[in-house]
């Protein structure tokens, strides 16, 4: 380093000190190819990265669709089956009802008149998409939080009877 801490690069003994170096031409068109060939290498790079990912969220875009698929056609199934189920609750109420008639006419009134609220709820149910009784049932749990709550325990209790029964095949 010179006094003032400037670098000076070394200096060759007879050497004009203001020289600039000598570049060939041969060495300037192969820095100019190498060059270009590092351009071009990186912007193909680039490119072959953006394919990729596009690619990929492509994919990605028609995986989730198909999974989404899958499973609202799952799901419209078993809701499918579910109305069904009501609805044999509900005939067998009415079967009920109707044995019970001589007996006793008001708790046979009774038990028709809960069979056929039960019957409309399974024609609601199969009538409806699940998005739509999704927001039925939001909006019920807002309205009677504890009606909501209460229907979901008699459901879970009656569920589990249903999963142990002993007629029941596994």
């Amino acid at each position: 380093m010179s006094p003032n801490n400037t670098y000076s690069p070394p200096t060759v003994p007879g050497a004009d000190r203001d020289a600039k170096p000598v570049v060939s031409d041969e060495t300037t068109q192969s820095f100019e190819r190498l060059k270009n060939t590092a351009a071009s290498a990186a912007t193909d790079l680039k490119r072959t990265a953006a394919t990729a990912a596009d690619d990929a969220k492509s994919y990605a875009s028609n995986m989730a669709s198909d999974a989404a698929s899958a499973f609202k056609d799952a799901v419209e199934s078993n809701k499918t089956a579910g109305a069904d189920a009501i609805a044999n609750l509900a005939r067998s109420a009415k079967g009920a009802a109707d044995s019970i008639e001589k007996q006793s006419p008001q708790i046979a009134s009774a038990v028709r008149s809960a069979a056929d609220s039960v019957e409309r709820i399974s024609t609601d149910i199969r009538d409806r998409n699940v998005g739509e009784l999704m927001d039925s049932v939001t909006d019920f749990a807002k309205r009677q939080p504890a009606a909501f709550f209460g229907c979901g325990i008699l459901a879970g209790m009656l569920l589990t009877r249903i999963l142990r029964s002993p007629g029941r095949t596994s």
